[in-house]
């Protein structure tokens, strides 16, 4: 079982750096992906993972700190807003669109009350 997290979490930790390159991929949640899937199955990848710049820059400030910028807000948002608006329209199942639209609203609330804004 642990091979299976470490491969994905590489697969997801590929994906978000190649979020930075293609705007369409997100960048933070493969990377926060990768950042459970490591803590759950590797201790080595997972303290490589948390010293990488790429972390560093797009993962650490909003969840350790619970700061981001005003434009990385939005930007955290809208591809939330995106990439589970198609999944919801994808979902043949009613429960399934249920539990998409709580997990986005549990988001929203999250960046909008719980996460501080800060200067750039």
């Amino acid at each position: 079982m642990k091979i299976l997290l470490i491969i994905f979490g590489i697969i997801s930790f590929v994906l978000g750096a190649i979020g930075i390159i293609l705007p369409i991929l997100p960048t933070t949640p493969f990377l926060l992906l990768s950042a459970f899937l490591f803590s759950k199955s590797s201790d080595r990848f997972h303290q490589y993972l948390i010293q990488t710049k790429l972390y560093q820059k797009y993962i650490n400030e909003m969840v350790i700190e619970r700061k981001t910028t005003r434009k990385k807000r939005n930007q955290s948002l809208f591809t939330v807003t995106l990439v589970f608006f198609i999944a919801i329209l994808i979902t043949p199942v009613r429960i399934g669109k249920i539990c998409l639209l709580i997990m986005m609203s549990i988001h929203h609330f999250i960046m909008l009350k719980k996460v501080e804004i800060v200067n750039e």
